[in-house]
């Protein structure tokens, strides 16, 4: 490192990297084009964040593999078509420098390669896993994984939110779609705090939204920027009530039976008390409203009966009374009438809460 013809050379050649084990664990995805590494990144959005350096043409996605991985090996279509190759033992990747074409080795994304089990890695569909024999190498995590300081903690746990939350189900193919699927990636986002048993965090919401928005910009509104858009996903996040393996009815269910009875349940009604089964249907209904905002809920009676403990007949005649209009105490308004032929259910209104949240809407 004294001689200076020994460091010219140095300046004006390549870097490369081993890769596997001699570099303990990094390893890299090399996709041969353009197309196949978005097919790549749309199957694996937690990569997408991660180290990407490119050449002449696709990329190469870095990873730093935890556990065994297979060796260097071609990556291939169902056909034999090549789309690119693993690059583990046995395979040196150049990382900075000029390409044979003439144009210099570029970072895509200058981000740490991020930490996985092979057997995390989604290969789309149409292509071929790599099948070299695994060379088991023990668990050798970075420094940075080693460190029990918060911050390290933090970027585990979002990284493992990501990884398991497979954006691409979400991602637009065309303008004016955005909304609609921001707000089922919050009720995934929901179920996947059902199943975690806790709240997502800030961090864990937004790498979830890094990890979408490369993907679906191409669709997204041209006045709103990267910002705009994560403003609207976090109050989304916070607006949502139920997950998407739930329904409004199960979701309003269940807080109607941990919430207070709101206080059209505890009124009389013909000066006559309700019943325990009725006040339980007016809570169920006042918790469908609330969901809803200011547009109509559905319920069946049918739905609702084995909820109270009732028959549909029962529940059929309840829901009745409580939209009769004769009755001035009424406090549902039957917006329209159902089909059991076309499974389509009535739609009401609970009138207290679409009064008290939209006055002079003239909705009621």
């Amino acid at each position: 490192m004294r001689e200076p013809e020994y460091l010219r050379e140095l300046e004006a050649g390549n870097i490369g990297v081993a890769q596997g084990e001699k570099s303990h664990g990094i390893c890299s995805i090399d996709c041969d084009t353009d197309n196949f590494l978005a097919e790549f990144l749309a199957a694996n959005p937690a990569l997408v964040g991660s180290l990407r350096t490119r050449g002449s043409r696709g990329g190469n996605v870095w990873v730093r593999c935890v556990g065994g991985y297979p060796r260097m090996s071609k990556i291939k279509t169902a056909k034999g078509d090549e789309v690119g190759e693993w690059r583990a033992n046995g395979a040196q990747t150049i990382i900075s420098g000029q390409h044979p074409s003439g144009g210099d080795y570029s970072f895509i994304v200058d981000a740490p390669p991020a930490e996985i089990t092979f057997e995390s890695i989604v290969w789309p569909e149409g292509w071929q896993q790599p099948k070299a024999k695994a060379t088991e190498l023990p668990i050798e995590p970075s420094n940075a994984v080693n460190s029990v300081t918060q911050g390290t903690q933090v970027t585990q746990d979002v990284e493992s939110c990501v990884t398991v939350f497979n954006v691409a189900r979400f991602v637009p193919t065309a303008r004016h779609q955005t909304d609609r699927l921001l707000f089922g990636m919050a009720r995934h986002m929901k179920t996947w705090e059902k199943r975690e048993g806790r709240e997502s965090t800030v961090a864990e919401k937004t790498g979830v939204f890094k990890a979408w928005w490369p993907l679906a910009r191409g669709h997204t509104d041209p006045e709103m920027d990267f910002h705009a858009y994560h403003a609207k996903w976090l109050r989304g996040c916070k607006a949502v009530n139920y997950g998407d393996d739930d329904s409004p009815l199960a979701a309003a269910w269940r807080f109607a039976q941990a919430q207070p009875l709101p206080a059209e349940a505890t009124a009389e009604r013909g000066g006559m008390p309700m019943s325990p089964k009725m006040q339980r249907l007016v809570a169920l209904c006042y918790q469908l409203q609330k969901l809803q905002g200011t547009e109509p809920f559905c319920l069946g009676s049918r739905d609702a009966a084995p909820l109270l403990g009732a028959a549909h007949t029962t529940v059929f005649y309840l829901l009745d009374s409580l939209a009769n209009e004769v009755d001035p105490s009424h406090i549902l308004k039957k917006v329209s009438v159902g089909s059991q032929a076309a499974r389509r259910t009535n739609e009401y209104l609970y009138l207290p809460l679409v009064r008290a949240t939209s006055p002079g809407t003239g909705k009621t």
